[in-house]
């Protein structure tokens, strides 16, 4: 299933804090009576200078501190902290390194100690990332609910509702995934004012939605939204961005059914009959490298042979009308 990167959690470490204004500090009281919260707190300040700095969003930088803020918060035995905020910046910080297992193993105690906290939306967040990195979808499902319980009109949203939807298809519930898919692009379709990104986003929701309903079986729709979203994504930009760009699929190999049906419909729409043929080759090959890759309890893996088979034979076809029209010479 793709995954669109939470902009969220990019914009924090791109160094867009949004911690203390949430977080309240211990009194005077609480210091003299245990000095230790009050190290804690003063901890749990410190590591957001390497967790969301301010300034350009460089990798190597943002690796580099975000390492020395896992080494302090370990130090601390941050993982079994009494103050759950240093459970939710450590487990941040092991997502922010993909670290996804750790982060999963730290965060899933802490949310479920504190899932209300004012700090745990962004752990929701991250605990939700680590899961569809993991492939534990029920998980991550979980943790969007959680997440949107909190705020549900969060500026993050429809990211959010995008990757629930992926989260549904992965489960195979194909229903729930198309009116998942259908509420987000409504959503921007019927916005008032529109944001840069939400275009991304609503290409993305597309390009699930055609993927969902071709695996529901509704091939007539599954087409039409297919062709829609390749004059939208016509040179595969959008879809084809790497990780570091926003965009990954768990299994990786899943990129490809996308792919195949944009092509798919290029393919469809070439008037050329040498066109027509180089494009069904490479929806041949597409579909081939998904069955090629897919893992033994794939449950969508006899439906990709179905179309691999469906694109041969019309590559064949095209073949054989470049041929008749001498062109094959």
């Amino acid at each position: 299933m793709k995954r669109l990167v939470l902009a969220a959690l990019l914009a924090a470490l791109a160094g867009v804090s949004t911690v203390a204004r949430a977080d309240t500090p211990p009194s005077k009281w609480e210091c003299a009576k245990d000095p230790a919260v009050c190290e804690r707190y003063a901890l749990h300040l410190h590591v957001q200078e390497y967790m969301y700095p301010p300034g350009p969003d460089v990798r190597k930088i943002r690796e580099a501190l975000l390492e020395r803020a896992r080494a302090e918060l370990e130090a601390a035995s941050a993982a079994t902290s009494p103050d759950v905020r240093l459970r939710f910046d450590l487990g941040e910080v092991y997502q922010g390194l993909r670290h996804y297992e750790e982060a999963a193993r730290v965060l899933e105690p802490a949310l479920a100690m504190a899932p209300r906290h004012s700090a745990a939306l962004r752990a929701w967040r991250a605990l939700a990332d680590a899961a569809a990195h993991l492939e534990r979808a029920r998980q991550e499902l979980d943790a969007y609910d959680a997440y949107l319980s909190l705020a549900p009109d969060d500026p993050w949203t429809l990211e959010v509702l995008g990757n629930r939807a992926e989260a549904e298809m992965r489960l195979g519930n194909l229903e729930q995934a198309v009116a998942g898919y259908r509420d987000v692009i409504e959503r921007i379709e019927h916005a008032p004012f529109g944001q840069v990104e939400d275009f991304d986003v609503l290409v993305l929701a597309r390009w699930g939605l055609a993927v969902a309903l071709d695996r529901s079986g509704d091939s007539g729709d599954a087409q039409h939204e297919a062709s829609v979203v390749a004059q939208q994504d016509p040179d595969e930009r959008i879809i084809g961005r790497t990780e570091e760009e926003g965009v990954f699929f768990r299994p990786e190999y899943e990129r490809d059914w996308y792919l195949a049906l944009g092509r798919g419909e290029h393919a469809r729409q070439a008037t050329d009959a040498r066109d027509a043929m180089v494009k069904w080759s490479r929806v041949v090959q597409t579909w081939a490298d998904y069955v090629r890759r897919a893992s033994p309890d794939d449950r969508w893996v006899g439906l990709a042979r179905a179309h691999l088979a469906s694109a041969e034979a019309e590559r064949d076809r095209a073949e054989a009308r470049v041929v008749r029209s001498g062109k094959g010479r």
